[in-house]
C-alpha cells in the first residue's frame, strides 16, 4: 500500500521531468531548436563545455531511467502480491464452500433420519416425553439448510465473477507482454543498425589526433555506447520478468486445479461416511428403545423382591441389635472398673519413676561439683608450677651473670696488674655489685623457700580435697543404698498389689469367660437359624442372579452403544454450533473481502492507467532521444572537419595546432 501511495507523487513528477528535458535541449542546442536554418559550426573553445553539458545531461537521463525501472519493478512486485492474495482468498472460499456443503448435507440427513425415527416411534404405545419435545428443531434445520443453499449459490456466483476478472487480467497481461516484446524487437533492430553505422564511421576515421580531440571523441563514444547497452539490458530484464510472471501464473493455475480435484474427492468420501453413520445411528436408537423397555420391567420385579428382603433383614437386625446392646452395656461396666484399677496402678508407677529421676539428678549434680573442684585444683597446681619455673629461670640467669662477672674480674686482674691504682674505684664498685648480686641471690633463695612452702600448702589442700571427695562419695553411696532399699521395699509393695490385682483380674476373666460361653451358645443357635435362612436366600438369589447377569450383559452392551452414539451426537451438535459461528465469521470475512476486492480492483485499474501513461512517456522519451541523436549528427561532422585541419597543421608543425 505504501508503493501505491507513492504512485501519485511519481505521476505528478513526470510532467516536470519532461519540461526539464526540453529545457536541457534548448539550453544545449539553442540555435538548433530556435533557428534550424541558421546552422553554423561552433568554435573550438565552445566544444568542450558543450560536450561536458551533454555528458551531465546523459548521466541525468540515466538516473531518471534507473528510477523509472525501480518504480516499475516495485509495481510488478505489488501486482504479484495482489495476485497471490487473490489466489489465497479464492482457496479459502473454495475450502469453506466445501465445508459448508458437507455440513448442510449432514444436517439434512440428520433431519430426515430424525423425522423417520419419530414416525416409527408414533406407532408404539409408549413414547418418552423428552424425545417428543425435540421434534420442532427439524423445521429450524430445514430453514438453516435453505439459507445455506442460497448463500452457496451467492458464493458460486461471486467465484465465477472473480474467475472472469482474473481471466481478464491475464489477457491484459498477455497483451502487454506481446506489445513489450514487439517494442524490444524494434529497438534491437534499431540498435543493430546504429552499431553498424558507428562501426563504419570508426573504420573511416584515421589516427593521428591530438590529446584533446581524442578525449572528446572517447567521451562521445562512451556515452552513446552506454546508452545503447542500458536500453538493451532494460528490455531484456523486462522480457525475463514477464516470462517468469507467466510461468508463475501457469503453475498457480495447475496447483489450483489439483486442489479442486482433491477437495471434491474428500467431499465425496465425507458424504458417504455421514450417510453410513446416520443409518447406524437409527438402528441403534430403535434397538435401544426395545432394550430400555425390557430393562425397566425387570427392574420393577427386582425392586419388589429387594424391598421384601430388606424388610425381613431389618426386623432381624433390630432384634439382634437390642440383645447385643444389653451385653455390651454389661461388659462395658466391667471394663470401666478394670480401667480404673489400672489407672491407679499407673499413677503409682509414675510417682516411683519421678522419685528415681530426682535422686539421679541429685547424684549428677554432686558428680558435677566434684569435677569442678578437680578442675580448680589442677588450675592452681599449674599456676604454682609456672611460678616455680619462672623463679628457677631467674635464679639461673643470676648465676650466669655472677659467673660472667667473675670471669671478667679475673681477666682484668691478670691483664691489668699495672693499673691497680686506677681501677681501685672500679673494684670497689664491682664489690658493691657483687654484694647486690648476693643480696639478689639471697632474695631468690627466700622466694624459692616461700614457693616450696606454698607447694606444701597446696599439697596439703589437695590431700584435704581428696579426703572431702572420699567422704562425699561415701555419703552419696550411703544415700543411694538407702534409696535403693526404699525402692526395693516399694517394689515389693507394688508386686504384692499387682498380685492382688491379678487375682481380681483372673476372677473377672472367669466371669467374662462364662458370659462368653453363654453368648457363644446363643450365637450358635442364631447362626444355625441364619444358615437355614441364608440357604433359602441363596436359592432365591441364584435364580435371580442368573437372570440379572444376562440382563447386565445386555445392559452393558447397550450402554456402550448408547455412550458411543451419545458421543457422536454431542460431537455433531458441537460441530453444528461451531459451523454456525464459522458461518457468521465467514459472513463478516466475506464482507471485508468484498470491500478489499473492490479496493484492489480500483487500485488495479489505477495501476493499469498509470502503466499506460508510463508506456506513452517511454515512447516520448525514445522520440526525444532520436531527436537528440539527429541533433548530435552535425557535431560529428564538426569533429571530422577539425581532424582534417589538424592533419593539415601537422605537416608544417604541431606547435601551432597545440
Amino acid at each position: 500500500m505504501q508503493g501505491l501511495s507513492l504512485w501519485p507523487q511519481f505521476q505528478a513528477s513526470l510532467p516536470g521531468r519532461s519540461v526539464r528535458i526540453r529545457f536541457h535541449l534548448h539550453f544545449l542546442f539553442p540555435q538548433r531548436t530556435a533557428k534550424p536554418s541558421e546552422s553554423s559550426l561552433p568554435a573550438l573553445q565552445d566544444l568542450v563545455p558543450i560536450i561536458n553539458d551533454q555528458s551531465q545531461y546523459i548521466h541525468h537521463l540515466e538516473e531518471e531511467v534507473r528510477f523509472c525501472k525501480e518504480e516499475l519493478s516495485g509495481m510488478k512486485y505489488r501486482i504479484q502480491v495482489v495476485v497471490l492474495e487473490n489466489e489465497k482468498l479464492q482457496e479459502e472460499l473454495r475450502s469453506r464452500t466445501a465445508e459448508r456443503t458437507l455440513r448442510e448435507q449432514t444436517l439434512l440427513d440428520a433431519s430426515g433420519n430424525i423425522e423417520n425415527s419419530w414416525a416409527v416411534a408414533d406407532d408404539d404405545s409408549r413414547v418418552p416425553a423428552h424425545r417428543t419435545a425435540r421434534s420442532p428443531p427439524s423445521h429450524r434445520n430445514r430453514n438453516q439448510a435453505s439459507e445455506a443453499t442460497s448463500e452457496l449459490e451467492k458464493w458460486q456466483l461471486e467465484m465465477v465473477s472473480s474467475d472472469v476478472v482474473s481471466s481478464c487480467l491475464c489477457t491484459s497481461f498477455w497483451q502487454d507482454l506481446s506489445e513489450s516484446q514487439k517494442n524490444c524487437e524494434d529497438l534491437g533492430g534499431r540498435l543493430r543498425h546504429q552499431e553498424s553505422l558507428l562501426a563504419t564511421k570508426n573504420s573511416n576515421s584515421v589516427g593521428g589526433l591530438c590529446l584533446k580531440c581524442a578525449q572528446h571523441e572517447a567521451v562521445l563514444s562512451q556515452s552513446h555506447s552506454n546508452v545503447h547497452m542500458q536500453t538493451i539490458e532494460r528490455l531484456t530484464k523486462e522480457r525475463d520478468d514477464l516470462t517468469s510472471a507467466l510461468v508463475s501464473v501457469r503453475k498457480s493455475l495447475t496447483e489450483m486445479q489439483q486442489r479442486e480435484s482433491s477437495a471434491y474427492e474428500q467431499v465425496k468420501q465425507a458424504v458417504q461416511m455421514t450417510e453410513e453413520a446416520n443409518f447406524e445411528k437409527m438402528q441403534a436408537l430403535v434397538h435401544c428403545k426395545q432394550l430400555k423397555n425390557e430393562v425397566e420391567k425387570q427392574k420393577e420385579r427386582l425392586e419388589r423382591e429387594l424391598v421384601a428382603q430388606h424388610d425381613r433383614r431389618a426386623n432381624e437386625k433390630e432384634t439382634m441389635r437390642q440383645e447385643m446392646k444389653k451385653e455390651r452395656e454389661d461388659s462395658g461396666a466391667m471394663m470401666m472398673a478394670l480401667y480404673q484399677n489400672v489407672a491407679q496402678l499407673e499413677a503409682q508407677v509414675e510417682r516411683l519413676t519421678r522419685e528415681k529421676k530426682a535422686v539421679a539428678s541429685q547424684l549428677e549434680e554432686a558428680q558435677n561439683q566434684l569435677v569442678s573442684h578437680d578442675r580448680d585444683i589442677t588450675k592452681v597446681c599449674g599456676e604454682m608450677r609456672y611460678q616455680l619455673n619462672q623463679a628457677q629461670l631467674k635464679r639461673d640467669e643470676a648465676e650466669k651473670e655472677h659467673r660472667e662477672y667473675r670471669t671478667k674480674t679475673l681477666r682484668e686482674l691478670e691483664m691489668k696488674d699495672q693499673e691497680i691504682e686506677k681501677l681501685g674505684l672500679e673494684l670497689s664498685e664491682s664489690k658493691q655489685r657483687l654484694e647486690r648480686a648476693k643480696q639478689d641471690g639471697a632474695r631468690a633463695r627466700e622466694e624459692c623457700l616461700e614457693l616450696t612452702e606454698l607447694l606444701g600448702k597446696s599439697e596439703h589442700q589437695l590431700h584435704l580435697t581428696r579426703l572431702e571427695k572420699d567422704s562425699i562419695q561415701q555419703s552419696c553411696g550411703n544415700t543411694t543404698k538407702a534409696q535403693a532399699l526404699r525402692a526395693q521395699q516399694r517394689e515389693q509393695e507394688l508386686t504384692q498389689k499387682m498380685q492382688q490385682m491379678e487375682t481380681q483380674r483372673d476372677k473377672t476373666e472367669n466371669e467374662l469367660y462364662s458370659l462368653l460361653t453363654s453368648q457363644n451358645a446363643f450365637l450358635a443357635k442364631l447362626k444355625e437359624e441364619c444358615c437355614t435362612l441364608a440357604k433359602k436366600l441363596e436359592k432365591m438369589t441364584e435364580k435371580s442372579r442368573s437372570g440379572i447377569l444376562q440382563l447386565n450383559q445386555e445392559n452393558e452392551y447397550m450402554h456402550d452403544k448408547l455412550e458411543k452414539l451419545q458421543k457422536r451426537n454431542e460431537d455433531l451438535e458441537e460441530q453444528c454450533i461451531q459451523h454456525g459461528k464459522m458461518h457468521e465469521r465467514m459472513k463478516l470475512r466475506l464482507n471485508q473481502l468484498d470491500k478489499h476486492c473492490q479496493a484492489t480492483a480500483q487500485q488495479l485499474v489505477q495501476l493499469l492507467n498509470k502503466q499506460n501513461q508510463l508506456f506513452r512517456e517511454r515512447q516520448d522519451l525514445a522520440e526525444e532521444v532520436q531527436v537528440l541523436r539527429s541533433q548530435l549528427g552535425p557535431h560529428c561532422e564538426v569533429g571530422l572537419g577539425i581532424r582534417r585541419l589538424r592533419r593539415q597543421c601537422n605537416s608544417p608543425g604541431r606547435a601551432k595546432c597545440d
